[in-house]
């Protein structure tokens, strides 16, 4: 009798072998989408997207996941096709965003007289940004109270609407954390350095490399304290 069942326990033991392995390599999976899911926020970066040369890294503030930002025109510093230009801008990096666990939607309200202090706010102007050869600057505010609002400066000399689209492009991503790329190709990325005053950097929406540095910023922060998160 042994010795006729020892076959059968080779085949159990075979078999439940098997088993443990397939469900082990099932394993890390399951835990990835239990800790949150495997989403595009952590999704390999494409091939083309090289630190440095095509695309840029994470480095200044991001807003809180599913802030839902609201973007404003100071009265008499802009024509039409300026605004139009820079609405342009808005609207792609809305689309790159669509997707992400960031949440992120930013929304143009329009005109105002004065200086935005709403919290989750951008307040577009003219002006003179601070530092050599600069053409737009973004600043960022802080309140006692917990309100965070930024102001977008764009130099006077930016006037083609490509230009303004371009600037507005890059200076949102700084907002959502990315940083200049001055060794960066222009065309691309957003963050790479304008050719003149009014010719922009040849990118009028994020690129795949742009899109993928937000998602992995965003995939690091702590979403669960609400808080904008200084990137690393």
């Amino acid at each position: 009798m042994l010795n006729g069942m020892k076959p059968v326990l080779y085949i159990l033991i075979i078999v439940a072998c098997l088993s443990l392995t397939l469900w082990t390599g099932q394993t890390p999976s399951s835990a990835a989408t239990a800790a949150g899911g495997v989403t595009g926020d952590t999704k390999k970066a494409p091939d083309q997207c090289k630190p440095g040369k095509t695309s840029t890294q994470a480095l200044g503030w991001r807003w809180r996941t599913g802030a839902r930002v609201k973007v404003y025109y100071l009265r008499n510093h802009f024509s039409v096709a300026d605004t139009d230009a820079l609405t342009r801008a808005v609207k792609n990096w809305n689309d790159a965003l669509s997707d992400l666990d960031s949440r992120i939607q930013f929304t143009v309200r329009g005109e105002r007289e004065s200086i935005s202090e709403d919290d989750a706010s951008i307040t577009v102007m003219r002006g003179i940004p601070k530092g050599k050869d600069r053409v737009g600057e973004l600043k960022y505010y802080s309140l006692s109270n917990g309100v965070q609002y930024m102001v977008v400066i764009v130099g006077p000399d930016v006037t083609d609407a490509s230009a303004l689209t371009s600037l507005m492009v890059h200076e949102i991503g700084h907002s959502l954390g990315l940083a200049d790329c001055y060794g960066c190709q222009r065309g691309t990325t957003a963050m790479a350095a304008f050719r003149d005053n009014d010719k922009g950097n040849s990118v009028y929406a994020p690129s795949e490399c742009d899109r993928q540095v937000v998602s992995q910023g965003y995939a690091g922060m702590l979403a669960s304290t609400g808080q904008l998160v200084p990137a690393r």
